[in-house]
């Protein structure tokens, strides 16, 4: 019998939860779980959570909040919402009665959701596949056929596969220890794979948050922190390229030996890989030469390098001081991150990843200090309005006068000494306005934040501005204290969240003023290089039989297996249709342009492909 594996619903809370029902809302927004329903997603500001929302869909068919939550009579269980609350409803009792299916680790493929869940007592935690009914919720495979094989750090590599870690047998009792090794799905059971025996640590070490970084999919490539299955090196970058033979580990950055009679090194604290526009990864890396710098990769071992040793020297144990790296986020074809300055502490820097490129933008926190003046600590969100926005420290000295100090505020820069300025003092005095999560939703940038400093906590209530000089409005206060909202994100224009004062799902329908359906609307969908190929290099093609070719109006397929989805691409290599399940092999061509496209069939791991002339 397998393992029982039951993750308990966490309700440790420093406050009195409300009820929705006492709450008077602001137009526009309202609550869509049912009461009784119990929302339980984690506040953690990181994309990759145990407990996660998520959306998925396409600009064509719509999208999905996905989401787990909990009721009297099943449990915790996988919920979805289409931003009503008729369309917000329980997908699937997926483990049937009042005992948790342990939903987890939940993260997006294209129009569905992936995610590791246990049905029963005897099947154990595995890779589950969800398009938000309850007919297309179901186990993908069943990898650990005597344990769990708990997958978790699902990360989409090219349009038609992601990968994960998971242990098997053989990884779980490999040289007496237990390991998650990677592997590759395309949402089918054949086309689940073991890829590669080497460790994937997920979600790896955190050193001082938890909105770091762990995977970054870089055009059809995934950079990974991993090591070999005898912990050669420790946590070192690799990178897949979702064949065998393309994942490796990329550099022994920390070189620093710890075993003596095996060799083995040091691992590096690999983390915020950042997705520098499809070209390279950014990334912090620990090297026993330099300490924590900033480090890039183009994804071979050669391109992978330390970018800059912003923090020369040793502390006084004789280890090498590191800026490290927090917060990156790109912009403007630069790398924007809290770095270090030797004279200026810990501040806004950027990087072109080159060594003469690299340099500190501007000195948030001016008090002075016996080397300098003090860290600015900022903390980078998001770009909006033409510029990135960040907060920062000032100091917290309410007598100083030169320079005035502020506390923790809102900032924006646009690259420059001069473009860089504190936008709001949101929390008056010295007190921290505590901002995080910003995003960017039909042209207006919402963030969490507090315009008073409660007691002990932060508040954390809805701001939002509709250009980079508003000052922030609070969208609502939930209740008095601490509303605490998390988890922010973009379901097709509208903003969904949550809240740890009252766990249930918001969404909030605003559009600014001079909203322009065109310019305002952010793309959602993943982004992959045009110029590689959508096949993955361990995939040949077979050829498409299409009739009638020329068509005109519609055409229809040969295949001897079942087809999941069919993609149209035009000459230039766009996307202009995608069709999942297509009934009886026929596809209704009818408002296409005249020209040549591609057709490609995916059945499972194999492809086939042909061209087709409309008329």
């Amino acid at each position: 019998m397998k393992r029982l594996i039951v993750l308990g619903f966490i309700a440790a809370v420093c406050f009195t939860l409300v009820q929705a029902a006492d709450i008077i809302l602001p137009e526009g927004m309202e609550i869509l779980t049912p009461e009784g329903v119990t929302v339980t997603v984690e506040d953690s500001r990181s994309v990759d959570k145990a407990k996660n929302l998520v959306v998925a869909g396409s600009k064509s068919t719509g999208y999905k909040a996905y989401f787990t939550a909990q009721d009297a009579e099943h449990g915790e269980e996988l919920w979805v919402s289409d931003g009503t609350l008729a369309g917000t409803k329980l997908v699937k009792d997926i483990f049937p009665g009042s005992t948790s299916s342990g939903v987890a680790w939940m993260q997006r493929f294209n129009e569905k959701v992936v995610f590791q869940a246990q049905s029963d007592t005897d099947t154990g935690t595995e890779l589950w596949i969800s398009d938000g009914t309850e007919a297309g919720t179901y186990m993908v495979k069943d990898i650990h056929f005597f344990g769990s094989s708990n997958p978790s750090g699902f990360t989409q590599l090219n349009e038609t596969q992601f990968i994960f870690a998971a242990q098997d047998f053989e990884s779980e009792t490999y040289n007496d220890k237990v390991q998650r090794w990677l592997w590759i799905s395309d949402g089918t059971e054949d086309g689940t794979k073991l890829l590669k025996d080497c460790e994937v640590l997920h979600p790896g070490s955190h050193s001082a948050s938890d909105n770091e970084l762990h995977f970054a999919r870089v055009a059809r490539k995934v950079f990974f922190k991993g090591d070999t299955k005898d912990q050669q090196y420790g946590q070192e970058l690799w990178v897949t390229d979702g064949t065998e033979d393309g994942t490796i580990m990329l550099k022994d950055i920390n070189t620093n030996i710890v075993n003596e009679l095996t060799g083995a090194t040091a691992g590096s604290q690999i983390d915020w890989l950042t997705n520098f526009y499809n070209e390279k990864v950014f990334f912090k890396g620990f090297s026993n030469e330099f300490g924590a710098e900033p480090w890039v990769s183009d994804g071979t071992p050669e391109g992978t390098y330390m970018i800059k040793d912003m923090f020369t020297g040793v502390n006084a144990s004789g280890v090498p001081n590191g800026s490290g790296v927090f917060t990156a986020r790109v912009f403007n074809r630069e790398v924007y991150f809290r770095g270090h300055d030797d004279v200026l502490g810990e501040e806004l820097c950027a990087t072109d990843l080159t060594e003469a490129g690299t340099r500190t933008v501007f000195d948030i926190n001016k008090n002075p200090t016996t080397t300098g003046t003090a860290n600015g600590f900022p903390d980078l969100f998001c770009e909006f309005d033409g510029v990135l926005f960040m907060k920062g420290q000032t100091g917290t000295d309410a007598t100083s006068t030169d320079p005035i100090n502020y506390g923790l505020e809102l900032f924006y820069s646009d690259g420059t000494t001069e473009g860089t300025k504190m936008q709001s003092d949101m929390n008056p005095g010295t007190g921290p306005n505590a901002a995080w999560e910003g995003i960017v939703i039909s042209g207006s940038m919402y963030f969490r934040a507090q315009d008073a400093t409660p007691v002990g906590s932060q508040t954390w209530e809805l701001f939002r501005i509709n250009h980079k000089d508003e000052f922030p409005v609070k969208v609502m206060d939930l209740v008095e204290g601490q509303d605490f909202v998390h988890s922010l994100r973009n379901l097709g224009g509208d903003v969904v969240f949550t809240s740890k004062a009252v766990p249930s799902l918001f969404r909030y329908h605003y559009r600014k003023p001079n909203f322009d359906p065109v310019k305002d609307v952010e793309n959602l969908d993943p982004v992959f290089d045009p110029s590689t190929s959508v096949v993955s290099p361990r995939e040949t093609p077979k050829k498409l039989g299409l009739y009638p070719n020329p068509a005109s109006n519609y055409f229809s397929f040969e295949s001897g297996k079942f087809v999941e989805q069919v993609r149209i691409t035009d000459i230039t290599g766009k996307e202009v249709m995608r069709i999942t399940s297509p009934v009886n092999n026929k596809v209704d061509i009818a408002h296409l342009s005249a020209g040549v496209y591609t057709i490609q069939a995916n059945s499972g791991s194999e492809v086939y492909r042909n061209i087709l002339i409309v008329k």
